[in-house]
């Protein structure tokens, strides 16, 4: 009686099989590779020998493919030296204009800068001084703001997610902070393989903390305080957010003549993909009387720069809507009033979103779905985000269940 060779129940898996009026199979990647005699012939016959197969199998084993080895990379480089090249290309895309009121790829620029200077040289971010090293110089104090030791002197063979995790906790960054930081080294050290400075990035698989989403908004009374204890234009800032959910840094801020389309009872705020967060066209859509007038004013006075400045006449920054945000929040604070700890001046989207999707301004509920199209997100965001404020589609929940 012939004794079965290849893959059968009870034995050690050779590599190599046969497959019932097909032939000897070995199995690669999930594909089912034939073997081959020296002849280049399929071997189909379930009784030739197991030499004969064996030897087949070691063929192919032999014919795969070596994957090419790059040999200009170079692991036993520094930590810095990549973070430095991966700032460098990013620099280069930025204009000096552009780092006087950075936004976009600029705004970028300095954020991952700010988080490579620190990681690299374990000072705040504040020693980046937007890359001139000049400016740095004239820093004081430099060794009594040292948060660790820093990384960028590390070879990159070297450094391991430990190294990571002892960055972060060097820190009390919330953990939606840890992941836009990860996120930066991660894009450095990929920027690193993509040019062959190293072969893979050292932090490979680290798992990026998962993002928190922001809940907090303004109520009707909380608004109004912080509209009375505000200068002018910062109140026009705050209605007009609010009131429309755009996005306060690239979309009120950066509002021009030119994003503008009005209708008569109807605007509309059109901004490019390369001007969008999401790099899809963004439409603003807008039946606010009070806002349609704002905006029809500042047209015929403000023509050639931003629709909305602050009280100096000058455009708005995200910085300084920040600022004001968190200075008016706290002057009304003094008054006794109470805010969610992590209100901001973003709290004005999350605000206009839940009012949506509880028909506040129009007594009619909105879905998520519509919220979606509306705010420029994807469904899946919004739900991620919003669903908790969508009393539409709990109660549909609710009959569905």
């Amino acid at each position: 009686m012939r004794t079965k060779i290849g893959r059968h129940k009870g034995s050690r898996n050779k590599g190599y099989f046969y497959r019932t009026g097909r032939g000897w199979f070995a199995k690669e990647s999930g594909q089912f590779i034939p073997l081959l005699d020296e002849a280049g012939t399929r071997l189909r016959d379930e009784n030739v020998e197991e030499r004969v197969v064996r030897e087949a199998f070691a063929r192919q084993t032999l014919a795969k493919p070596v994957p090419p080895v790059l040999e200009s990379a170079d692991d036993a480089v520094e930590v810095g030296l990549v973070c430095g090249k991966y700032l460098e290309h990013l620099r280069t895309q930025v204009g000096d204009a552009l780092l006087q009121n950075p936004k976009g790829l600029a705004k970028t620029y300095i954020d991952r800068g700010q988080t490579l200077f620190d990681f690299c040289y374990g000072l705040p971010g504040e020693f980046f001084c937007a890359g001139d090293k000049e400016k740095r110089e004239t820093k004081k104090d430099a060794e009594k703001k040292r948060l660790h030791a820093g990384f960028g002197v590390k070879l990159c063979c070297d450094l391991t997610p430990q190294d990571i995790d002892a960055w972060l906790k060097a820190h009390a960054w919330s953990p939606g902070g840890w992941r836009t930081r990860v996120q930066a080294v991660k894009r450095a050290f990929n920027f690193g393989v993509e040019r062959k400075l190293i072969s893979v990035s050292p932090i490979k698989g680290y798992k990026l903390p998962k993002s928190t989403s922001r809940v907090t908004y303004l109520t009707p009374v909380q608004e109004q305080a912080m509209i009375a204890a505000s200068n002018p234009a910062f109140a026009i800032a705050l209605k007009v957010c609010i009131r429309t959910g755009a996005r306060f840094g690239c979309e009120f801020a950066a509002l021009t003549a030119r994003h503008v389309r009005d209708h008569g009872d109807r605007m509309e705020w059109v901004f490019k993909p390369e001007e969008s967060k999401t790099k899809r066209q963004r439409i603003v859509r807008i039946i606010d009387p009070e806002v349609i007038a704002l905006v029809r004013e500042r047209i015929r006075d403000r023509r050639g720069s931003t629709l909305f400045g602050n009280r100096s006449g000058n455009e708005w920054s995200r910085k300084m809507l920040s600022q004001n945000f968190r200075r008016v929040k706290a002057r009304v604070e003094k008054n006794g009033m109470q805010f969610d700890k992590d209100a901001c001046m973003y709290s004005c989207r999350h605000t206009y979103a839940k009012r949506i999707l509880e028909g506040y301004w129009t007594a009619k509920p909105a879905s998520i779905k519509t919220l979606a199209r509306l705010m420029g997100n994807t469904v899946h965001v919004c739900i991620e985000h919003y669903l908790q404020f969508s009393e539409a589609d709990n109660e549909m929940l609710w009959g569905a269940a």
